[in-house]
């Protein structure tokens, strides 16, 4: 296996462990899960928001399985973390801003990571 090959299939192994953990948050935010109801009640957010919210973590898990919206989801992924973390940094003890800034920092790396698959200037 080619460095190359080994990159590319780090990248996609990573992407896919990031999707399953957006998939899941975003899926209990959009079946109003007790957890979620408390945290965005505390932080004075509507249920249509923490929805919303749900909505874009499950469509930015999708699309970080799609090659060419890759890089778009893990930087729509990217700001909707970095609001969770100014949140969490906020109103909970810090250490509870910890798996959202994991996720950020992830999340970034993949949308550096997976910046040329979006084929800007590609004919």
């Amino acid at each position: 296996m080619t460095g190359e090959s080994k990159r590319s299939r780090s990248i996609t192994i990573l992407s896919a462990v990031v999707a399953v953990a957006f998939f899941g948050v975003g899926a209990a935010k959009l079946i109003g899960a007790e957890p979620m109801v408390e945290s965005f009640e505390r932080f004075g957010f509507t249920m249509a928001f923490m929805r919303f919210i749900g909505a874009a973590e499950v469509a930015g898990a999708v699309g970080l399985f799609l090659p060419r919206l890759a890089p778009l989801a893990a930087v729509g992924l990217v700001l909707v973390t970095g609001g969770a973390v100014v949140q969490h940094a906020t109103y909970d003890p810090l250490v509870q801003a910890l798996p959202a800034a994991c996720l950020l920092v992830l999340s970034a790396f993949l949308a550096w990571a997976r910046r040329g698959e979006l084929g800007v200037g590609r004919p």
